[in-house]
């Protein structure tokens, strides 16, 4: 039987791991081989925990490095048979540090696919700094803390948003630390969209 759990180490996984899972996996590895840090975000932490629902993208942060770190992280994508489907690997320093994402991918496939980005803004950095494991298959992963990935997807909006944070709410709405829930709640100024939440 398959199931997710949040403990006091993280969260733990117990299902097979899906394309999805792998990529990140392959793609947290080397990151840290060269002690980059990264972590995890948004609807892909809602996949990872068991929600089905159509996507492409695996959305991950680095900690924004310098042009001869990333050109290193390259070189390790490149050796793993990685390719980036919108714009060279080659690329990827200039793409980051102007704001812009990259896509990664395993070479000659458009999906599933990394959409690797420096972070933006104060929410950015805290996912990164705030990061939590995740431990699918005996692997572990950085991933945004789950408080700040509600708030941000109530933020946000949409349809699919809204659905990925009922999603982890639903499911860890007993084991989340209210107090930071609502600390980023306000940060996010999405009181309305929380109350709403929270009555489901």
């Amino acid at each position: 039987m398959s199931g997710v759990e949040l403990t006091e180490s993280g969260l733990v996984v117990d299902r097979e791991p899906n394309g999805f899972d792998e990529l990140a996996i392959a793609f947290s590895v080397l990151a840290s081989r060269l002690d980059i840090d990264h972590v995890f975000v948004a609807g892909y932490v809602a996949i990872l925990t068991g929600r089905s629902r159509a996507t492409e993208d695996i959305d991950v942060f680095m900690e924004p490095c310098s042009e001869s770190e990333i050109d290193a992280f390259v070189d390790e994508l490149e050796a793993a048979d990685y390719w980036g489907p919108a714009m060279p690997l080659a690329e990827m320093y200039d793409n980051l540090s102007s704001g812009t994402n990259i896509w990664v991918a395993p070479d000659g496939e458009m999906s599933p696919r990394l959409e690797v980005k420096f972070p933006g803004d104060e929410f950015d950095r805290a996912s990164l700094s705030n990061a939590i494991s995740a431990t699918i298959d005996g692997e572990t992963i950085p991933i945004g803390p789950l408080e700040l990935q509600i708030a941000y997807k109530l933020a946000l909006g949409g349809r699919t948003d809204l659905e990925d944070a009922a999603h982890l709410y639903t499911l860890f709405g007993e084991t989340l630390s209210t107090a930071r829930l609502e600390k980023w709640v306000e940060k996010l100024d999405t009181e309305d969209e929380y109350a709403r939440l929270t009555d489901l």
